[in-house]
């Protein structure tokens, strides 16, 4: 018995030091150099102390960022978690027995986001994209617009891609939590006469809470930290309408470079992620408390 301490950290070790080289250091390390005025071509370090999160605060275009962040984690959440809860039941249990379904949804998250990126750029093209043509062929011309060139379009252009890529991923997680809970459940149910929505309501929702706030908190980082689709569909335009903070730190780093703000701007995304993964976590403890 005196040996299995030692044997479990024996076992954890080498993960914790790998965790600790390839996350914790490059973490830490990025605040410390937020509080530098640095680039590539002139390594020589300047002390700012909170000089750059000061410009920060000031920065036009971090609000922008932050306010485009927010609405990806609105849009994200009220798109993709109902959408995954429903092909999860499976309308009607179809994707509980056939596995092709479960594939099939599953699939646009195998494809690599550059390619995902530039088929739905195609697909939203003004001049010859089939989104205009198909609303031509129907008589929906005035329905027609320049979609990722629009400022009011173009990051609800790209949630819309993101929640097509992502929602068989979180249908797959919901879905392993459905098939956790007992049968015998539903069935004393349907002996007591509960209707579908009943049955939902009052026993699949509270047994499902805390893989759903699991599966809510995925979404809400994903959403802090998206980069990719947006890069490649828009690289934040037009006129930065699209902009998030993670698109606005790779410019600042790679074309601007200003290393030491790009650290400030990732600091601000690591501690939003933090705080919503705190909030998270919070709340599934409330759950099991209940429980």
């Amino acid at each position: 018995m005196r040996h299995r301490p030692i044997t479990a950290w024996m076992l954890v070790l080498p993960a914790a030091v790998v965790f600790a080289f390839y996350i914790t250091y490059p973490l830490l390390h990025t605040i410390v150099l937020s509080a530098y005025s640095w680039s590539a071509l002139n390594p020589v370090r300047t002390w700012q102390g909170m000089g750059n999160y000061v410009e920060l605060y000031h920065d036009p275009v971090l609000r922008v960022a932050l306010i485009n962040n927010g609405l990806w984690i609105v849009l994200s959440l009220v798109l993709q978690l109902p959408l995954a809860m429903l092909l999860a039941l499976g309308i009607g249990s179809a994707l509980r027995r056939h596995r092709m379904l479960r594939t099939l949804f599953f699939s646009p998250l195998i494809v690599p986001a550059v390619a995902v990126g530039l088929i739905w750029q195609l697909f939203y093209e003004p001049n010859f994209g089939a989104l205009n043509a198909l609303f031509e062929a129907i008589g929906l011309d005035g329905w027609t617009a320049g979609w990722l060139g629009d400022p009011k379009l173009a990051t609800l252009c790209i949630i819309i891609v993101s929640s097509w890529r992502y929602t068989g991923f979180h249908m797959m997680i919901l879905l392993a939590g459905l098939q956790a809970i007992p049968d015998d459940i539903y069935e004393a149910a349907r002996i007591d006469g509960a209707s579908a929505w009943r049955t939902f309501w009052h026993i699949t929702l509270p047994l499902m809470k805390r893989i759903v706030l699991v599966d809510a908190l995925l979404i809400t980082v994903g959403s802090v930290k998206i980069f990719d689709l947006i890069w490649v569909m828009t690289e934040g335009g037009p006129n930065r309408a699209s902009e998030v903070l993670a698109t606005y730190m790779y410019r600042t780093a790679f074309s601007d470079d200003r290393m030491g703000y790009a650290a400030a701007i990732a600091t601000v995304m690591l501690v939003l992620t933090l705080i919503a993964t705190v909030i998270y976590v919070r709340l599934t403890g409330q759950e099991e408390a209940e429980a």
